[in-house]
């Protein structure tokens, strides 16, 4: 069967943050939620979203990178564009995006956002994220995730 709808898996463990993700990609796209790492990967694997908007820092589990680089290790997930939300670099004073997770990961994310991101930026980068997604793979199809 074949997924016509473009869907967003958003993932944070604060609620307020998981509200506010739902309500801006919802008003354009249908929105998938989870509150931390292990739920996204499940999920991820489970529904095939067409884009992840993770937070990094999610306490007990998995965070954000863990849960990125079990996703990036599967081959239903791995061509998945993931948004990285944080405040690590605000709160901690580092300044790292996606350029610099080369280093670490096999693939960096589509893109790092910081905390706090608004409405419409963040919406951008969705749209950006599933127009890239969308062009990469014309003609090929995705690998079917389990049910």
């Amino acid at each position: 069967m074949r997924k016509d709808v473009q869907t967003v898996l958003v993932v944070d463990d604060d609620p307020e943050w998981l509200e506010f993700l739902s309500k801006a990609i919802g008003s354009e796209y249908p929105v998938l939620s989870a509150t931390n790492g292990d739920d996204a990967v499940r999920r991820a694997q489970r529904t095939c979203p067409d884009v992840i908007v993770m937070d990094v820092m999610m306490p007990g589990g998995k965070d954000g990178f863990a849960a990125y680089s079990d996703l990036q290790r599967d081959s239903r997930t791995c061509d998945i564009p993931v948004i990285m939300l944080t405040d690590v670099n605000r709160k901690l004073g580092l300044a790292f995006g996606a350029e610099d997770m080369n280093r670490y990961l096999d693939k960096a994310p589509s893109v790092f956002l910081e905390k706090p991101v608004s409405a419409d930026r963040l919406l951008d980068e969705v749209r950006k994220a599933l127009h890239e997604e969308s062009s990469e793979r014309k003609g090929a199809v995705r690998k079917k995730c389990a049910v």
